[in-house]
């Protein structure tokens, strides 16, 4: 190996003082070069050993989620429930602002809704819905996260909460249950989680928004609670493209599947 200590002592014995003050500094970056360039190979080698599944999901996420052909888990309606998550005024309402695509994402909702029922498998819509009591609330620290004026659209079961009128909901044949997190699961009473309990339901088609919070958060909970879960692809958007990525990515990666309408519509005519 080079010897950076030999080539000190040559400078020392055959430079003039001055001469070997220049060598030496030169001498001390390449050091500092050689020590990095070590500490680099180093950290790839620990990150290769650590992070191998990341790895060798890359040329998997390469594709867009709805796009890969391995999936988790096999869908049939005798297990499956569709769950809905805040297809609400507040949301979906375009003098609300809107979310990019919504319109697509509300077609596409309805398709699948439609399908359900020829299949007979539950339909449960997650309504978003803050109670506010002067300074009392039961949504915890949303304040925190939200403006007075959005918060406003989603409390005390305001217009804003209301099932958009766009989306094909049925107050008789559906289901209906309220939610005051962004998790279905952590809300208070756990209505969705008891609903599923009482239909005797483990597998779970989910759609809604936004894709990176409410929904993510609802499968993140899901997955920890051993529910089989599917995201529709083309049944969910948040408030960029970018986001709406990487939401696909991850709970592909880590939380459930991804499939597009038709995708899990074909494969559920398959398995019936």
């Amino acid at each position: 190996m080079f010897s950076f200590v030999g080539l000190n002592h040559l400078l020392m014995a055959k430079a003039k003082p001055l001469i070997y003050l220049e060598m030496l500094k030169i001498v001390t970056i390449i050091s500092i070069i050689f020590i990095l360039s070590c500490s680099s190979e180093i950290t790839n080698d620990s990150d290769s050993n650590d992070f191998d599944y990341l790895r060798s999901m890359k040329n998997k996420t390469k594709k867009s989620p709805s796009e890969i052909s391995t999936y988790k888990f096999h869908f049939e309606s005798s297990s499956a429930a569709f769950v809905i998550i805040d297809m609400q005024n507040f949301s979906c309402s375009s003098t609300n602002g809107g979310l990019p695509e919504i319109e697509k994402v509300i077609t596409r909702i309805n398709q699948f809704v439609a399908f359900c029922r020829i299949k007979k498998i539950p339909i449960i819509w997650v309504r978003q819905n803050i109670n506010i009591d002067q300074d009392q609330t039961d949504g915890g620290l949303f304040s925190l996260f939200h403006s007075k004026s959005h918060l406003k659209q989603m409390t005390n079961l305001g217009e804003g909460t209301e099932i958009y009128q766009g989306m094909d909901f049925d107050s008789i044949q559906d289901h209906l249950v309220f939610k005051n997190r962004y998790s279905a699961f952590l809300s208070t009473p756990p209505e969705l989680q008891n609903k599923l309990k009482s239909l005797h339901r483990t597998q779970l088609i989910i759609a809604g928004v936004a894709a990176n919070v409410c929904v993510e958060s609802t499968i993140r909970d899901a997955m920890q609670l051993d529910y089989e879960v599917t995201l529709l692809s083309d049944g969910t958007t948040a408030t960029s493209n970018h986001l709406l990525e990487s939401t696909l990515q991850n709970i592909q990666l880590f939380f459930g599947d991804v499939r597009s309408v038709d995708e899990l519509i074909k494969e559920i005519e398959t398995n019936d």
